[in-house]
């Protein structure tokens, strides 16, 4: 697995559009990298420049990640936000199952439709009844006693009609005769009473909305602006993490170069050291040099060898590290393109910028002006809850049974469209209270993002001496250690001639250790020093 990524990172390293003519001889060297790469005994190394850590490191790093993906979800946001000024659509539906049906009369109701033949029978049959009681009381009174209504009495004896008439009457069952009668009204009864019966057991429904906010009070295009400068305040975020990968990263492939060559320095050192105590240990033979002298640098000596081992497992700690940062196995064998601290060359000019760059470029003076944006359009919104709001809407309705015929049991439906208005009157001071509070949240974050600009005026003013402190350290550092370098020279030729002692000499070893070591401290950071003013003005990434 190992090897597979080394190889990859050799392709990526390749660049193909300059090499058309070179496409033989490319492959030929990557089957030959393949064959070696899985070989048991290969030993790859793999040389990275600072720009390829700082590629790697930014395409693996996990919190840049998550910025991307924050700036995905405000993405989203925004959009949700936009949605709000099209028409919302909905659709609605029910099925019920009712236990009992839908009765619009009483029970008391229900009952007298249903008997309503019965009871108009009987008082119509009551009344008939005494009718006929009465008319044939008063034909027998008149047949009886004449004289009290001759003309009548003649009518009656005389017409064969009317005779046949009272017959009719007297022989008429006024019951048996109105009992169809009767019966075919409870039947429409019933019938009247059925149909104030809804069948309602089974109920569908359906609506289709459609609703469109004709004004908000602003809150919509409130909304969009906020949700379009959290987008803007997520890409900074981004950039700011962007901007602390590669300031972890510089730190790391320095402190490696630093590692390296204060390794060497020491394997020098020990180098000399030893020379010393062989040179010793016979002058010793020969009584030139005391046992005093000969454990003296065998301490030294001693001292130095552990420092080496420390140098040596810090260096492989470093590479292990920066291998973990740049998303690549921890076992590779790493090295980097600018190990002999010579070769880096630094430019002696001072970058300058101007507080409109600083403002424009710096990621946090971008997200505390964003903030400061999002809460002038918090007032806004706070205002906006207390405006009045106004909204269109319409709606299709179908339902079973049917609403507008009499309940049947069939599919219909209807549709409206209308206007719906809210007017606050009154709250109390509660909405001044609020917006209040939204300005003054407002007016905080200002003066947030002016006292950030003035540190960081400072804070860019302060890396440029420390540039120019750096830069008059490494000089200074330069002359020492040419010092060190001829005070070296002169002291191991006098303790060659037996004119110095060793410990002369090895003071000597340990100024020019010290010369050397505080010339790779002095240009390293000269060189972070270049990339903190970098990070202060927001131009890490250009």
């Amino acid at each position: 697995m190992r090897e597979f990524q080394i190889l990859l990172l050799f392709c990526r390293r390749i660049d193909i559009s300059s090499n058309m003519g070179k496409i033989g001889n490319m492959a030929v060297t990557l089957l030959l990298l393949i064959g070696t790469a899985f070989s048991a005994q290969a030993q790859l190394i793999l040389v990275l420049s600072l720009d390829e850590c700082r590629d790697l490191a930014l395409e693996n790093n996990k919190q840049l990640k998550i910025a991307q993906e924050e700036i995905n979800k405000a993405g989203y946001d925004k959009k949700s936000a936009f949605a709000n000024y099209l028409p919302k659509v909905s659709v609605s539906g029910i099925y019920a199952y009712n236990n009992q049906d839908i009765q619009l009369l009483s029970d008391e109701q229900d009952e007298a439709l249903r008997n309503l033949g019965t009871s108009i029978g009987t008082e119509l049959g009551g009344s008939l009844q005494q009718m006929q009681q009465n008319a044939m009381s008063t034909i027998q009174q008149v047949l009886a006693n004449p004289a009290a209504d001759p003309a009548l009495a003649t009518l009656v004896a005389s017409s064969p009609t009317v005779q046949s008439i009272l017959q009719k009457i007297q022989t008429t069952d006024l019951a048996s005769t109105l009992a169809p009668t009767a019966a075919s009204m409870n039947a429409l009864g019933g019938d009247l009473a059925d149909n104030f019966m809804l069948d309602t057991r089974n109920v569908f429904a359906g609506i289709i909305s459609v609703q469109e906010p004709l004004f908000l009070g602003g809150k919509i295009v409130t909304y969009n602006k906020i949700a379009a400068a959290k987008k803007e305040l997520e890409a900074t975020k981004y950039t700011s993490e962007e901007f602390e990968t590669l300031v972890a990263t510089d730190k790391l492939y320095w402190q490696i170069v630093s590692l390296t060559n204060k390794l060497k320095l020491t394997q020098k050192y020990v180098e000399l050291l030893q020379t010393m105590s062989n040179n010793v240990e016979k002058m010793a033979k020969e009584g030139i040099a005391t046992m005093s002298d000969k454990l003296a640098v065998k301490v030294k000596l001693n001292q130095a060898e552990t420092t080496l081992l420390k140098v040596e497992n810090g260096l492989a700690l470093s590479k292990m590290l920066l291998c973990q940062h740049c998303g690549i196995d921890m076992n590779t064998n790493l090295s980097l393109a600018d190990e002999t601290l010579e070769n880096v060359e630094v430019s002696e000019t001072t970058p300058h910028y101007t507080e409109d760059d600083i403002v424009a470029n710096r990621p946090e003076l971008k997200s505390l002006s964003l903030a400061t944006e999002i809460y002038k359009q918090n007032v806004n919104l706070t205002r906006s809850e207390y405006l009045p709001t106004i909204a269109a809407f319409g709606n299709y309705v179908i339902s079973n049974p049917s609403c507008s015929n009499g309940f049947q049991n069939e599919f219909d439906g209807f549709w409206n469209v209308g206007v719906v208005a809210k007017i606050p009157i009154l709250q109390w001071g509660e909405g001044t209270n609020k917006i209040r509070k939204a300005k003054a949240d407002a007016k905080i974050a200002e003066y947030k993002l002016e006292d950030s600009k003035e540190k960081i005026m400072l804070q860019v003013n302060q890396y440029e001496r420390q540039i120019e402190e750096a830069k008059s350290y490494v000089k200074m550092a330069e002359e020492k250690m040419s010092d060190a370098e001829e005070n070296l020279r002169m002291a191991t030729l006098g303790f060659d001639e037996g004119v110095i002692a060793s410990s002369v000499l090895n003071e000597a070893q340990t100024a020019w250790l010290q010369a050397h070591s505080d010339y790779i401290d002095a240009k390293i950071d000269w060189i972070m020093a270049k990339v903190y003013l970098q990070k202060a003005a927001g131009m890490l990434n250009k």
